[in-house]
């Protein structure tokens, strides 16, 4: 039986117990293969959960980050855009060829690359975004601050665009930021330490199982008391993988052993892949 589709929640509520004065801990301790196995149940299960706290955390800011990015630049794109076709726009409607040319040359002093400017980067954008005041001569600017759209005066929807710019690159530089303190966090929060502990769970599982197997003292009933939650839960696990389709025929290479005991043949544990 393999503990590759155990979620981390039930990782600590199978190991909990083990742990707990008020459950399992007497009789688990009263057995002389499994009381030295107790202090590494303790990390690893203090492992899953630091490192899934931490994990979620770090995914829930990413993620708020991330939707915050796509809203500014969905602003951004969308405020661009529409400025940059109205100014064409009423070139084409007037028939004053000087203010034609007026508006095309206000329009080329917002947006020099014209449409292109919504395809580039958060950073080209927001520094794209710092020159566009400086890019307006006075009579630009005139005109600019002169125009009136549906939605009020032109340079308001010219401003909105230059500040989800400027914001961009602010929730840019937090989330970098986020991510250089996954990759040198010490406490679990990483991709990769995630799943070491993880496997560091299923080595002590495995020296668990072992050890019991081996334990005369061990009668059914306690073999049933603190492994029948494992494979209730590990079973149930199994089932929800080989539905969802998440079980693979590849092995994973096998953690090393707990203490010198060697794990039963035919578990899997999680690989890290750097997702």
């Amino acid at each position: 039986m393999g503990y590759r589709n155990l979620s981390p929640q039930a990782m600590v509520n199978i190991s909990g117990p083990w742990l707990d004065p008020e459950q399992d801990r007497k009789v688990f301790t009263s057995l002389p293969l499994l009381a030295p196995l107790l202090p590494a149940v303790e990390e690893a299960h203090d492992r899953i959960r630091t490192t899934q706290r931490l994990g979620s955390s770090l995914q829930q800011q990413t993620k708020a980050l991330v939707e915050r990015a796509i809203a500014l630049d969905a602003t951004h794109d969308r405020k661009l855009r529409g400025a940059y076709n109205y100014l064409g726009a009423l070139a084409e409607m007037t028939d004053d060829p000087t203010f034609a040319a007026a508006l095309l040359d206000l329009r080329d002093r917002l947006a020099p690359a014209g449409l292109k400017a919504v395809s580039r980067s958060y950073g080209d954008q927001a520094g794209d975004a710092k020159l566009v005041r400086s890019r307006l001569d006075e009579a630009s600017e005139k005109l600019l601050r002169k125009l009136k759209t549906p939605e009020g005066p032109l340079v308001q929807v010219v401003e909105a665009w230059v500040a989800a710019a400027l914001e961009l690159e602010k929730v840019e530089a937090q989330r970098e930021q986020l991510a250089l303190s996954a990759q040198s966090s010490t406490d679990g929060a990483t991709p990769r330490d995630v799943v070491n502990a993880r496997n560091g769970w299923i080595r002590v599982v495995r020296a668990i199982e072992t050890n019991l197997s081996l334990e005369k003292a061990a009668t059914g009933e306690v073999v049933e008391r603190l492994l029948g939650r494992l494979r209730r839960e590990s079973a149930r696990a199994d089932r929800r993988g080989r539905k969802g389709g998440e079980a693979t025929s590849s092995q994973p290479a096998e953690p090393a052993p707990v203490d010198g005991v060697a794990p039963p043949a035919g578990d899997d544990d999680d690989s890290f892949d750097g997702a």
